[in-house]
Protein backbone atom coordinates (compact mmCIF):
# COMPACT_ATOMS: atom_id res chain seq x y z
CA UNK A 1 0.00 0.00 0.00
CA UNK A 2 2.68 2.64 0.93
CA UNK A 3 4.56 1.81 -2.19
CA UNK A 4 1.76 2.09 -4.63
CA UNK A 5 0.92 5.71 -2.98
CA UNK A 6 4.20 6.73 -3.27
CA UNK A 7 4.05 6.04 -7.47
CA UNK A 8 0.47 7.46 -7.39
CA UNK A 9 1.61 10.53 -5.68
CA UNK A 10 4.63 11.08 -8.49
CA UNK A 11 3.14 10.19 -11.39
CA UNK A 12 -0.69 11.82 -10.74
CA UNK A 13 -0.68 14.36 -7.74
CA UNK A 14 1.65 16.56 -9.50
CA UNK A 15 -0.99 19.50 -11.11
CA UNK A 16 -3.14 19.30 -8.15
CA UNK A 17 -6.90 19.26 -10.17
CA UNK A 18 -9.68 18.89 -8.54
CA UNK A 19 -10.55 15.33 -10.31
CA UNK A 20 -7.45 14.31 -9.86
CA UNK A 21 -7.93 14.73 -5.65
CA UNK A 22 -11.18 13.17 -6.47
CA UNK A 23 -9.01 9.72 -8.07
CA UNK A 24 -6.59 9.89 -5.05
CA UNK A 25 -9.89 9.71 -2.44
CA UNK A 26 -11.26 6.92 -4.66
CA UNK A 27 -7.44 4.79 -4.53
CA UNK A 28 -7.58 5.00 -0.74
CA UNK A 29 -10.86 3.55 0.14
CA UNK A 30 -9.29 0.71 -2.66
CA UNK A 31 -6.60 -0.12 -1.60
CA UNK A 32 -6.83 0.47 2.61
CA UNK A 33 -7.45 -2.75 4.45
CA UNK A 34 -10.03 -1.97 7.38
CA UNK A 35 -11.01 -4.54 10.18
CA UNK A 36 -13.79 -3.75 11.15
CA UNK A 37 -16.21 -5.69 12.66
CA UNK A 38 -20.40 -6.46 11.67
CA UNK A 39 -22.29 -4.21 14.22
CA UNK A 40 -25.47 -5.99 15.47
CA UNK A 41 -27.78 -2.83 15.97
CA UNK A 42 -29.91 -4.53 18.39
CA UNK A 43 -27.13 -6.05 20.29
CA UNK A 44 -25.94 -2.04 20.63
CA UNK A 45 -29.10 -0.98 21.38
CA UNK A 46 -29.55 -3.21 24.54
CA UNK A 47 -26.34 -2.11 25.62
CA UNK A 48 -26.95 1.06 25.18
CA UNK A 49 -30.00 0.87 27.39
CA UNK A 50 -28.20 -0.92 30.25
CA UNK A 51 -25.82 1.72 30.47
CA UNK A 52 -28.13 4.64 30.60
CA UNK A 53 -30.21 2.43 33.74
CA UNK A 54 -27.32 1.62 35.57
CA UNK A 55 -26.19 5.33 35.50
CA UNK A 56 -29.62 6.34 36.57
CA UNK A 57 -29.67 3.67 39.56
CA UNK A 58 -26.45 4.79 40.72
CA UNK A 59 -27.88 8.77 40.23
CA UNK A 60 -30.38 7.62 42.66
CA UNK A 61 -28.30 5.74 44.92
CA UNK A 62 -25.94 9.10 45.14
CA UNK A 63 -28.98 11.02 45.58
CA UNK A 64 -29.69 8.71 48.86
CA UNK A 65 -25.81 8.70 50.25
CA UNK A 66 -26.10 12.87 49.73
CA UNK A 67 -29.23 13.26 51.80
CA UNK A 68 -28.08 10.85 54.58
CA UNK A 69 -25.01 13.16 54.50
CA UNK A 70 -27.01 16.15 54.75
CA UNK A 71 -29.28 14.83 58.25
CA UNK A 72 -26.28 13.73 59.64
CA UNK A 73 -23.89 17.60 59.07
CA UNK A 74 -27.85 18.68 60.44
CA UNK A 75 -27.79 16.39 63.21
CA UNK A 76 -24.12 17.48 64.61
CA UNK A 77 -25.29 21.06 63.58
CA UNK A 78 -28.03 20.75 66.48
CA UNK A 79 -25.91 19.30 69.02
CA UNK A 80 -23.59 21.52 69.15
CA UNK A 81 -25.98 24.81 69.17
CA UNK A 82 -28.20 23.27 71.10
CA UNK A 83 -26.39 20.37 73.27
CA UNK A 84 -28.34 19.00 76.50
CA UNK A 85 -26.84 20.90 79.38
CA UNK A 86 -24.52 18.79 81.52
CA UNK A 87 -25.20 18.15 85.25
CA UNK A 88 -22.38 19.29 87.45
CA UNK A 89 -22.39 17.80 91.27
CA UNK A 90 -20.31 19.94 93.73
CA UNK A 91 -20.01 18.22 97.35
CA UNK A 92 -18.05 19.40 100.36
CA UNK A 93 -16.20 17.07 103.10
CA UNK A 94 -15.13 19.00 106.13
CA UNK A 95 -14.80 21.64 104.39
CA UNK A 96 -17.13 24.84 103.45
CA UNK A 97 -17.48 25.36 99.25
CA UNK A 98 -18.38 28.32 97.39
CA UNK A 99 -20.34 27.87 94.44
CA UNK A 100 -21.42 30.39 91.27
CA UNK A 101 -24.03 29.32 90.19
CA UNK A 102 -24.63 29.68 85.90
CA UNK A 103 -27.37 32.99 86.83
CA UNK A 104 -24.13 34.71 88.92
CA UNK A 105 -26.22 33.30 91.93
CA UNK A 106 -23.83 31.94 95.09
CA UNK A 107 -24.20 29.18 97.29
CA UNK A 108 -22.20 28.24 99.93
CA UNK A 109 -22.01 24.57 101.03
CA UNK A 110 -21.34 23.63 104.63
CA UNK A 111 -19.77 20.87 105.87
CA UNK A 112 -20.81 17.61 103.83
CA UNK A 113 -23.32 19.00 101.57
CA UNK A 114 -23.92 19.27 98.12
CA UNK A 115 -24.96 20.74 94.77
CA UNK A 116 -26.57 19.41 91.77
CA UNK A 117 -27.19 21.55 88.63
CA UNK A 118 -27.38 21.84 85.07
CA UNK A 119 -24.17 24.33 83.56
CA UNK A 120 -26.75 26.37 81.78
CA UNK A 121 -29.99 27.42 83.22
CA UNK A 122 -33.12 27.51 81.10
CA UNK A 123 -36.75 28.89 81.53
CA UNK A 124 -36.31 28.32 84.83
CA UNK A 125 -33.21 28.07 87.46
CA UNK A 126 -32.76 24.47 88.97
CA UNK A 127 -30.36 23.29 92.07
CA UNK A 128 -30.94 20.02 93.62
CA UNK A 129 -29.25 20.16 96.90
CA UNK A 130 -28.65 18.04 100.57
CA UNK A 131 -26.80 19.04 103.58
CA UNK A 132 -26.67 23.10 104.69
CA UNK A 133 -25.86 25.71 102.56
CA UNK A 134 -26.54 29.74 102.15
CA UNK A 135 -28.10 31.08 99.43
CA UNK A 136 -27.48 34.42 97.57
CA UNK A 137 -29.61 34.73 94.63
CA UNK A 138 -29.66 37.06 91.96
CA UNK A 139 -32.99 38.77 90.96
CA UNK A 140 -34.84 37.76 87.67
CA UNK A 141 -37.80 36.87 86.04
CA UNK A 142 -36.96 33.26 86.33
CA UNK A 143 -37.90 31.81 89.09
CA UNK A 144 -35.12 29.94 91.06
CA UNK A 145 -36.32 26.34 92.55
CA UNK A 146 -34.22 24.30 94.86
CA UNK A 147 -34.95 20.75 95.08
CA UNK A 148 -35.10 19.20 98.49
CA UNK A 149 -35.87 15.62 98.14
CA UNK A 150 -39.47 16.72 96.74
CA UNK A 151 -39.91 19.82 98.41
CA UNK A 152 -39.58 23.24 96.56
CA UNK A 153 -37.76 26.36 97.71
CA UNK A 154 -38.34 28.82 95.63
CA UNK A 155 -37.32 32.43 94.90
CA UNK A 156 -36.64 35.12 92.23
CA UNK A 157 -33.84 37.30 94.21
CA UNK A 158 -33.02 36.50 97.70
CA UNK A 159 -30.44 35.09 100.27
CA UNK A 160 -31.28 32.73 103.00
CA UNK A 161 -29.79 29.51 104.72
CA UNK A 162 -30.82 25.98 104.01
CA UNK A 163 -30.50 23.03 106.26
CA UNK A 164 -31.38 19.52 105.14
CA UNK A 165 -32.49 16.83 107.27
CA UNK A 166 -34.25 13.24 107.03
CA UNK A 167 -37.19 14.46 108.89
CA UNK A 168 -36.74 18.29 108.49
CA UNK A 169 -36.18 21.11 106.13
CA UNK A 170 -35.00 24.54 108.12
CA UNK A 171 -35.14 27.61 105.96
CA UNK A 172 -34.02 31.13 107.44
CA UNK A 173 -34.63 33.84 105.75
CA UNK A 174 -31.79 36.75 105.67
CA UNK A 175 -33.02 39.20 102.95
CA UNK A 176 -36.08 39.19 100.28
CA UNK A 177 -39.17 36.90 100.38
CA UNK A 178 -38.66 32.42 99.76
CA UNK A 179 -41.41 30.27 99.47
CA UNK A 180 -41.84 26.65 100.67
CA UNK A 181 -43.73 24.58 97.69
CA UNK A 182 -45.47 21.06 98.04
CA UNK A 183 -47.66 19.69 95.20
CA UNK A 184 -49.03 23.28 94.97
CA UNK A 185 -49.58 24.25 98.71
CA UNK A 186 -47.15 27.28 99.24
CA UNK A 187 -46.02 29.06 102.40
CA UNK A 188 -44.21 32.05 101.93
CA UNK A 189 -41.42 33.01 104.77
CA UNK A 190 -40.08 36.87 104.80
CA UNK A 191 -37.16 38.04 105.97
CA UNK A 192 -35.92 37.44 109.51
CA UNK A 193 -38.22 34.52 110.08
CA UNK A 194 -37.50 30.96 110.23
CA UNK A 195 -39.73 28.14 108.70
CA UNK A 196 -39.47 24.38 109.01
CA UNK A 197 -41.18 21.90 106.70
CA UNK A 198 -42.17 18.55 108.39
CA UNK A 199 -41.61 15.91 106.31
CA UNK A 200 -44.19 13.32 108.17
CA UNK A 201 -47.14 16.12 108.24
CA UNK A 202 -46.53 17.87 105.41
CA UNK A 203 -46.92 21.00 107.25
CA UNK A 204 -44.43 24.52 107.79
CA UNK A 205 -44.25 26.22 111.09
CA UNK A 206 -43.59 29.95 110.70
CA UNK A 207 -40.74 30.54 113.46
CA UNK A 208 -41.59 34.59 115.09
CA UNK A 209 -37.93 34.13 116.51
CA UNK A 210 -35.58 32.29 114.69
CA UNK A 211 -32.74 30.09 116.38
CA UNK A 212 -29.90 32.49 117.84
CA UNK A 213 -27.21 30.83 116.00
CA UNK A 214 -28.47 29.36 112.36
CA UNK A 215 -26.16 31.58 110.78
CA UNK A 216 -23.10 30.89 112.75
CA UNK A 217 -21.40 28.40 110.92
CA UNK A 218 -21.37 31.19 107.86
CA UNK A 219 -20.25 34.60 110.08
CA UNK A 220 -18.47 33.47 112.73
CA UNK A 221 -21.12 34.84 115.55
CA UNK A 222 -22.21 33.04 118.41
CA UNK A 223 -24.86 34.17 121.21
CA UNK A 224 -25.21 31.41 123.83
CA UNK A 225 -27.57 32.37 126.42
CA UNK A 226 -27.54 29.38 128.98
CA UNK A 227 -26.97 26.65 126.66
CA UNK A 228 -26.03 23.32 127.22
CA UNK A 229 -22.63 22.82 125.99
CA UNK A 230 -23.02 19.61 123.74
CA UNK A 231 -25.00 22.07 121.58
CA UNK A 232 -22.70 24.72 122.23
CA UNK A 233 -19.61 22.36 121.01
CA UNK A 234 -21.62 21.33 117.73
CA UNK A 235 -21.95 24.42 116.50
CA UNK A 236 -18.39 25.67 117.21
CA UNK A 237 -17.37 22.42 115.74
CA UNK A 238 -18.98 23.75 112.32
CA UNK A 239 -17.08 26.91 111.98
CA UNK A 240 -13.95 25.91 113.66
CA UNK A 241 -14.02 22.86 111.76
CA UNK A 242 -12.20 20.83 114.79
CA UNK A 243 -13.64 17.63 116.85
CA UNK A 244 -14.47 18.08 120.60
CA UNK A 245 -13.93 15.37 122.86
CA UNK A 246 -15.42 15.54 126.52
CA UNK A 247 -13.26 13.13 128.92
CA UNK A 248 -16.82 12.59 131.00
CA UNK A 249 -20.40 12.70 130.16
CA UNK A 250 -21.09 14.84 133.09
CA UNK A 251 -20.00 17.78 130.85
CA UNK A 252 -22.49 17.50 128.88
CA UNK A 253 -24.91 19.19 131.57
CA UNK A 254 -22.77 22.05 131.76
CA UNK A 255 -24.13 25.38 130.00
CA UNK A 256 -22.21 28.24 128.30
CA UNK A 257 -23.39 32.13 128.40
CA UNK A 258 -21.34 33.90 125.92
CA UNK A 259 -20.71 35.89 122.64
CA UNK A 260 -18.09 35.04 120.04
CA UNK A 261 -17.37 37.03 116.88
CA UNK A 262 -15.00 35.33 114.74
CA UNK A 263 -12.41 35.01 117.18
CA UNK A 264 -9.22 32.70 116.73
CA UNK A 265 -10.23 29.36 118.60
CA UNK A 266 -7.60 29.68 120.73
CA UNK A 267 -9.38 32.37 122.46
CA UNK A 268 -12.95 30.85 121.99
CA UNK A 269 -11.44 27.75 124.35
CA UNK A 270 -9.66 30.11 126.62
CA UNK A 271 -13.14 31.51 127.78
CA UNK A 272 -14.86 27.94 127.67
CA UNK A 273 -11.86 27.17 130.10
CA UNK A 274 -12.56 29.93 132.49
CA UNK A 275 -16.46 29.78 132.83
CA UNK A 276 -17.16 25.76 132.82
CA UNK A 277 -13.37 25.39 134.82
CA UNK A 278 -12.22 22.63 132.77
CA UNK A 279 -8.93 22.03 130.73
CA UNK A 280 -9.07 22.35 127.18
CA UNK A 281 -6.03 20.74 124.53
CA UNK A 282 -6.10 21.18 120.97
CA UNK A 283 -4.12 18.63 118.59
CA UNK A 284 -4.73 17.49 115.12
CA UNK A 285 -7.84 19.33 114.76
CA UNK A 286 -9.19 17.48 118.32
CA UNK A 287 -9.98 19.72 121.53
CA UNK A 288 -10.06 17.41 123.85
CA UNK A 289 -12.13 18.74 127.04
CA UNK A 290 -11.38 17.51 130.93
CA UNK A 291 -12.05 18.73 134.29
CA UNK A 292 -14.95 18.08 136.72
CA UNK A 293 -16.51 21.46 134.76
CA UNK A 294 -19.77 23.56 136.15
Amino acid sequence: MANDLKVYNHLNYNDGSSSEKDSFVEFLFQHTEVNAPDVDENVAWDKLNQKIHTSSQSFSWMKIAAAVAILAVLSVSVYLYNPTPSLIQVASLDEKVSVTFPDGSVGVLNANSSFSYPEKFGEERNVSFTGEAYFDIQKSTKPFIIDVNGVDVKVLGTAFNLITTENEVTLYVDRGLVAFEKEGTQTQVPAGKEAVFNRATASVEVKEAPSENIMSWRNGIFNFNNTPLNEALTELSEYYDVEFQLSNADLQQCRVSATFNKQPLSEVLSTLSSILKVKTSLKDNTVKISGQGC
